[in-house]
């Protein structure tokens, strides 16, 4: 008996043990709105099991982490993972909340019967906290301070974030997302527990070198679908990272709308042992973005200018006109209404609005239920740079809970909440409006609301670039809208004061990547 307790112990412990969660917030230094606590818990608050089941639900990073892990034979150890929509900074006591509840689910497993042999985090990456800029860069020294030097640390991060050198100082590796829309963060997860299993098993010792580059990329332009300069250097990266001895190279565009001192365009390169490989390796990629950054300007037009073009466009299928300034997805909040505005003053019809949120308009929508009418102020209401709000009559269509299942290829079976949702119908045009800011980045949202884009002549999205991911295999069209927001491709009308300068485009003379 004692020699089968023996040997099923051994089996068990030949199991490699991996702690797994995470935190995950795109900080927009120029929105008021404050990022608390319960902003996360609203979205996403897990810990335990319940990381692992929720994990299992479309394709997120963590269900690339639990799928590579389990296959691989691993005992997963969930710690916490939280996220909360795009917004202002955290809050101190939010930070510190979620840092503490990580930092003590992890020492709890560290003081188990085994050592760990990995720990695999989900990260953004352009988290920013009240009196801690480099947020992602203090939890991870602190991690990495708790697990000890021989612990391997696998970060997976968004391509939008600000990498740091402490970020990059204090894991073995760090990956980031390849595509932008986001279509490979599952493949991420499942790459981040292959490598930590790796370094486990010594069959890779990685050095790593971090190039920043001293360049901001308007979101828009840091896509990686069709041919754009961005997947231009993506090519690149995949030829580079099939040569001997490099384990991965992680390409990030940077969040432009963070006000830190790490924020900019980065380039991470991990290489099996070989520091010299890597920074060869990371000053190729940076010279190849750089040499495209007169390419990596705004191309959004102005309202007028997208309506014009969306008139004359052939019928048959939606022209999207996506407003990339009030991008929810982007720490905007969403309620812009400049291009309902015009649409209405140019008596415009045929086309749907999705979505504007405004709680009160729902509320007032909901009152008087489908098929009455309600005057309302709509939209304008959390900062001036989206326009004022508008007064308007409006017929009450549809009123609706706001959740549905996403359909596109971007985190395609998940659910989305937007709250309670009212379809109005405002001089032939129809505007879904809801409690919370959502992108529409999914044609389910449009559905949820009783309307088929496809049906439709003109589609406004509140979105950047996520949309593309669904919305272009059924547009006739696609017209990026400058209306205003704080989400706006023209980086110099924000008000930087942390940025490291001199940094391209917002100075002259910045010729050269020294």
């Amino acid at each position: 008996m004692t020699m089968i307790a023996r040997h099923s112990s051994q089996n068990r412990r030949l199991a490699p043990r991996l702690a797994i969660g995470g935190l995950a917030h795109e900080t927009n230094s120029f929105s008021p709105v404050a990022t608390t606590l319960d902003a996360f818990r609203r979205r996403s608050y897990l810990t335990g099991e319940s990381i692992i089941r929720q994990s299992r639900v479309g394709r997120s990073v963590l269900g690339g982490v639990v799928d590579a892990a389990e296959a691989a034979g691993a005992t997963l150890l969930p710690t916490l993972f939280a996220s909360a929509p795009p917004s202002g900074i955290v809050c101190r006591d939010a930070f510190d909340a979620l840092r503490c509840g990580l930092l003590d689910r992890l020492r709890a497993h560290r003081r188990g019967p085994w050592p760990l042999d990995g720990i695999v985090l989900a990260l953004h990456g352009a988290m920013a906290a009240e009196g801690e800029d480099d947020a992602e860069g203090a939890l991870l020294a602190d991690v990495r301070e708790l697990a000890g030097p021989d612990v391997p640390l696998a970060v997976v991060v968004d391509s939008h974030a600000n990498v740091s050198a402490a970020m990059v100082g204090a894991c073995d590796i760090l990956l980031s997302y390849d595509t932008y829309p986001h279509l490979d963060p599952y493949e991420r997860g499942q790459e981040a527990v292959a490598r930590c299993l790796d370094i486990r098993r010594r069959r890779i010792r990685p050095v790593s070198t971090l190039r920043r580059l001293p360049l901001l990329a308007p979101l828009p332009a840091q896509r990686t679908d069709a041919a754009t300069p961005m997947a231009e250097v993506m090519t690149l990266v995949h030829r580079l990272e099939a040569e001997p001895g490099v384990v991965a190279i992680a390409v990030a565009g940077g969040f432009p709308h963070a006000d830190t001192g790490r924020t900019g365009v980065s380039v991470t390169v991990t290489t099996d042992g070989d520091l010299r490989q890597a920074g060869e390796m990371a000053n190729t990629v940076a010279a190849a973005i750089w040499d495209r950054r007169n390419r990596l300007g705004p191309e959004g037009v102005s309202a007028d200018e997208a309506i014009d073009r969306a008139l004359v466009a052939a019928v048959g299928r939606p022209v999207i006109l996506a407003d990339v300034a009030d991008n929810p997805g982007a720490g905007a909040p969403g309620d812009g209404t400049w291009i309902l505005a015009r649409m209405i003053e140019r008596g415009v019809s045929d086309a749907v609005v999705g979505a504007l949120p405004d709680p009160a308009a729902v509320a007032a929508a909901v009152t008087v239920g489908p098929g009455g009418r309600v005057r309302l102020a709509l939209g304008g209401k959390v900062d001036p740079r989206g326009g004022p709000p508008l007064d308007v009559m409006a017929n009450v269509l549809e009123i609706g809970d706001g959740v549905f299942t996403n359909l596109g290829p971007m985190g395609q079976g998940g659910t989305t909440r937007m709250g309670r949702t009212a379809t109005l119908g405002i001089d032939g045009i129809e505007v879904i409006v809801c409690e919370r800011p959502v992108q529409a980045s999914d044609p389910g949202l449009f559905h949820a609301a009783g309307i088929d884009p496809t049906a439709r002549r003109i589609v406004v999205v509140k979105s950047g670039v996520h949309f593309r991911a669904a919305f272009a295999p059924i547009a006739g069209a696609i017209v990026e809208v400058e209306a205003g927001g704080l989400s706006s491709s023209d980086l110099a009308a924000f008000p930087y004061r942390r940025l490291r300068r001199p940094i391209a485009p917002l100075d002259e003379g910045v010729c050269s990547l020294d």
